[in-house]
């Protein structure tokens, strides 16, 4: 993410939208009494490194000048399309739920660490 962007942006939305996010998993693997700890970790660190190092990177620059170049209408329709495809895979495929939630809860965890690090150095 461009830290330029990111100075003076309230960290309060990213917050409000892990919780809104967050909870129904955290909520689920807490009734179930178990984690997968080794799928939470790998989704805090692949989705940190994804919205830290390599969207800073000149692959992730790149993507990023491309999603703004396609205009609003252009994203809304990608990431509608990509949640249709997201969508209909847990139900085409039926990954187990424990790994699943787990890796969820452990990418919104790396994608706040990386809200909040990139708010800390700015300040």
């Amino acid at each position: 993410m461009n830290t330029d962007r990111s100075r003076g942006r309230s960290l309060k939305p990213s917050l409000a939208l892990f919780v809104l996010v967050a909870v129904s998993p955290a909520i689920r693997l807490y009734d179930a009494g178990t984690v997968s700890w080794p799928w939470l970790g790998l989704g805090v660190v692949s989705w940190a490194a994804a919205a830290g190092p390599v969207a800073a990177s000149r692959f992730g620059q790149r993507v990023e000048s491309w999603f703004e170049s396609i205009g609003v209408g252009g994203r809304a329709a990608i990431i509608v399309a990509l949640a249709i495809v997201i969508w209909g895979s847990m139900f085409a495929i039926e990954p187990p739920t424990l790994p699943t939630q787990s890796y969820l809860l452990g990418g919104m965890v790396g994608l706040v660490s990386v809200e909040i690090w990139q708010k800390a150095l700015s300040e």
